[in-house]
């Protein structure tokens, strides 16, 4: 009962020294880049300098304290050999005196353990150790001596020797106090060098990353001062070919692909406006026509009924446009047979125009949205009924893990140098400008757009046979294998 208070305040002060962690944490975060860098490298270099204090602090310890075991050994040798020859008949206080202070001492037991011969500065204290090892063999303690008073710690070294009137046990005690001392003394030293490197140290990483982050900093500001009015301006380019540099021709990039994106975004907008703008007019024509002449009413109605479906008709475009541009649109995924759309389309222009329409539906299967894939099939089919002369060809089949339609014709085809221009919005080609073929520019958009959705793609493919061919390719359905 009595352990728990403490074991409660030792976990109290665990917890109020990770909260102060924390705490520092925070504060270093919302300081900076630079400031962060250097506080790492900082405390990076003082873990290195306190691990390589340590090193060389016990390297020293244990050199140091090597070296008194070995001092404490070699005296008592000496004075063994002496025993050995001579016995302890004449052994004085001095053939046993050391330094004459008490830091190393010496002292002889006869067999019965009592002193007879001892360093002056221990005379008539009562045996050092009470180690006795065999003849030719040595103990080695490290004690508390207690002499003058004192708790430092001893080297004791003891060996047993025979000789005239023996046997005897020499005991050679060495004071580890300037082993201590020393190691003391040299972390100090250590610890007051490394303060003024770490100082210089994290002056040095401050300005390196100062140095390093200004080409950024100046990327920032050239980025702010970029208007969304006027994106022609572009980030200087830092010399060598690091990070920053590879950051600056990213941000280049992006800004390239911004202006692009409004300038496609503009001519949209212009050209929306102007083909939302001649149904308007017509109507509006009209309308004012048969308000000031009633009697012209009746034939004013199908052309009013006529722009008013067109009008419809540019505006679901762009709707959809709108959607397929949109990233965060999410419609619904379902398994689509796109040889049932082929065929369904197929019929569809069949029984609308007296074409010949070839169907070759293989199966093909995808997962999407199935209202899009039809509109895209559709419109494929509706551009090549504007433009073909006596026949159009519909087909469906899988290529490797794409699905394929390909819708062709055998109208006057497209020029080389307009394959790719097709699929941007509101282009009519020279000729199919006629409303009655070019419909509203946004036909083959809308295919390229969907397709994308779709994770495929859509083309003009070029052809032996006369008139144009237009392929869509989406990945293929993956149906699991019948057992």
């Amino acid at each position: 009962m009595t352990g728990w208070p403490s074991a409660a305040s030792a976990v109290g002060a665990t917890a109020r020294g990770y909260a102060e962690l924390v705490k520092l944490g925070k504060v270093i975060a919302a300081t900076g880049v630079r400031m962060r860098t250097t506080a790492v490298a900082v405390f990076a270099l003082a873990l290195a300098i306190a691990a390589a204090l340590a090193v060389v602090v016990v390297l020293l310890e244990e050199s140091l304290d090597r070296s008194v075991t070995e001092s404490a050994r070699s005296t008592g040798r000496q004075v063994a050999i002496q025993l050995v020859r001579e016995g302890a008949r004449d052994l004085s206080a001095s053939d046993v005196a050391s330094t004459g202070d008490t830091e190393a001492v010496t002292q002889v037991l006869n067999a019965r353990g009592v002193p007879i011969a001892s360093d002056p500065a221990i005379v008539g204290h009562p045996p050092l150790t009470a180690a006795r090892p065999a003849v030719g063999q040595e103990a080695i303690e490290t004690l508390p001596l207690g002499l003058n008073g004192d708790s430092d710690d001893y080297r004791v070294v003891s060996q047993q020797v025979n000789g005239p009137g023996g046997p005897y046990t020499v005991i050679s005690a060495r004071s580890l106090e300037p082993v201590t001392e020393a190691s003391t003394r040299l972390t100090l030293l250590l610890g007051l060098i490394a303060i003024p490197l770490l100082a210089i140290s994290g002056l040095a990483v401050y300005r390196a990353v100062g140095s390093a982050l200004r080409p950024v900093e100046r990327m920032r500001r050239t980025v702010a001062e970029i208007s969304t009015r006027d994106l022609a301006a572009r980030v200087p380019l830092p010399p060598g070919g690091d990070e920053v540099h590879r950051l600056a021709v990213t941000l280049n990039e992006m800004l390239g692909r911004l202006a692009s994106a409004q300038a496609a975004q503009r001519r949209f907008v212009a050209d929306a406006s102007h083909e939302l703008r001649s149904p308007l007019s017509t109507i509006s024509t009209a309308l004012d026509v048969s308000g000031r002449h009633p009697e012209s009413t009746e034939d004013l109605v199908p052309v009013i009924a006529r722009e008013t479906a067109r009008l419809r008709e540019l505006v679901d475009d762009l709707l959809m446009l709108a959607r397929t541009d949109d990233a965060t649109d999410r419609p619904s995924r379902v398994e689509v047979d796109l040889d049932d759309i082929v065929r369904a389309e197929a019929e569809r222009v069949r029984g609308e125009c007296a074409l010949d329409v070839e169907v070759r539906a293989g199966p093909a299967k995808v997962r999407g949205s199935e209202a899009q894939l039809r509109r895209a099939v559709r419109n494929l089919v509706d551009n090549a009924r504007g433009h073909a002369r006596t026949r159009i060809r519909v087909a469906s089949s899988v290529r490797g893990d794409l699905a394929v339609v390909e819708v062709s014709d055998d109208g006057p085809g497209v020029a080389e140098a307009d394959r790719d221009r097709i699929f941007e919005r509101f282009v009519r080609l020279d000729a199919s400008r006629q409303r009655e073929h070019g419909g509203t520019g946004l036909g083959l958009p809308i295919v390229a757009g969907i397709a994308a959705r779709h994770g495929g793609s859509a083309r003009y493919a070029a052809s032996d046979e006369p008139g144009a061919r237009f392929v869509l390719e989406l990945p293929v359905l993956e149906l699991p294998e019948e057992e």
